[in-house]
């Protein structure tokens, strides 16, 4: 795990401005320096020296909503509901491999039945499975009316949330995700949570030294959530002028998982919607990309995400998630800080990973090109650092 990449155009995930004709080095599966090709003092007697010549060094990329017990495509997330605990488990190390395989070095799972996304975490942590670093939570965790899926953690009251919450800090979660929002049959939308609700799970989850995620696709249930000190709002298809800037006062990120609405008019043909169907997603598109511009304005900050697993996206496809929010108004720079630093950042873990600074864990790739010319050039990898350690 000693490793010198020379002569390589950097992309450090901080936002700054890439390097050229940099060399790195990795010693133990931890960066010690960064600098220009001069002599260098080696600490061993064994180093993978790589000429980095027309390649772009960056973090490891980071998708900051998935669920990998669940393989996406066009059934989604009810494909979940027959699955055994045993093979959503296996399903769900295939597709961690597979992440890991595109260079996707980090992860949150925010979510699985019966809370193998906890197992998963533990088991890649350990070194048994390859794949991400996994911030995991536990069993999706609602009031009435937030999901229609047979397998998530129905709570009627505060103190059953309080026990729900417990039993997953218990089992191992890494962070706490909750469903915030409600819809009638109108389409109009409501908070399912209620402040009192909402502002506890937020403080049982900080007390532990973990982060909260809302799953929030409506106006009211979003402002509730955000109000309450929410970490990280999940979708925000439907966000208003005053909770984005509110977002923005109290540092709530976005995860805004355009990559759903995306990957389903992608397919609308080929599934055969109807075009209610295709209609309805349409409007999701328009509200996501205008809630989006709305909270850039602000200054909210953007985690990418592309929750994989938990709709028709299948996984290791953060790059699309990064082409649509350029799309919709990112510059490339911020895409790649949105897939790197920033979701590093909402897990907790930045002291580690998400950028490549001297001390951090070499959680690296390699890619053909320069994607701030094309973001596109993501998917050309070439090499795949995690922890120092060549995984492709």
């Amino acid at each position: 795990m000693h490793l010198i990449i020379r002569n390589v155009r950097l992309i450090d995930g901080t936002g700054r401005d890439p390097l050229l004709s940099i060399t790195v080095v990795v010693e133990n599966g931890v960066i010690t320096s960064i600098g220009d090709d001069k002599p260098l003092t080696l600490n061993h007697k064994h180093y993978e020296d790589i000429n980095g010549e027309d390649l772009t060094l960056l973090p490891g990329i980071f998708d900051a909503h998935e669920h990998f017990a669940g393989d996406g495509g066009k059934n989604g997330v009810w494909a979940m509901a027959d699955d055994s605990r045993e093979v959503l488990l296996a399903k769900g190390a295939s597709n961690a491999r597979r992440a890991l395989m595109t260079g996707q070095t980090s992860a949150r799972d925010v979510g699985s039945p019966h809370g193998v996304s906890i197992t998963l975490a533990q088991q890649v942590a350990s070194g048994s499975i390859p794949g991400p670093r996994i911030t995991a939570a536990g069993s999706w965790i609602q009031a009435p009316t937030t999901w229609p899926y047979p397998f998530v953690t129905m709570i009627e009251n505060k103190e059953e949330m309080r026990n729900v919450i417990n039993l997953q800090i218990e089992q191992g979660a890494g962070l706490i995700k909750v469903g915030a929002t409600g819809t009638y049959e109108d389409g109009s939308d409501y908070a399912t949570l209620g402040p009192e609700i909402a502002t506890m799970v937020v403080e049982m989850a900080h007390s532990a030294g973990l982060k909260t995620a809302a799953h929030s696709v409506g106006v009211a249930g979003t402002k509730e959530v955000v109000r309450a000190g929410i970490d990280s709002v999940e979708h925000g298809f439907f966000i208003d002028e005053e909770t984005s800037i509110l977002m923005a006062k109290k540092g709530t990120v976005l995860v805004p998982t355009m990559s759903t609405w995306d990957n389903r008019l992608q397919h609308a043909v080929s599934w055969g919607l109807t075009k209610d169907e295709i209609q309805s997603s349409e409007m999701r598109k328009e509200g996501s990309i205008q809630s989006f511009k709305r909270c850039l304005a602000s200054g909210v900050k953007v985690a990418a995400g592309t929750d994989a697993g938990g709709c028709p996206v299948r996984h290791g496809t953060l790059v699309r998630e990064m082409e649509v929010m350029i799309e919709a108004g990112l510059t490339t720079m911020q895409a790649i800080e949105a897939a790197t630093r920033t979701p590093a950042e909402l897990a907790g873990t930045l002291k580690d990973v998400g950028t490549i600074e001297v001390g951090k864990l070499a959680d690296l790739i390699l890619v053909d090109g320069d994607p701030l010319d094309d973001i596109g050039a993501l998917r050309n990898i070439w090499a795949v650092f995690q922890g120092g350690r060549r995984i492709r």
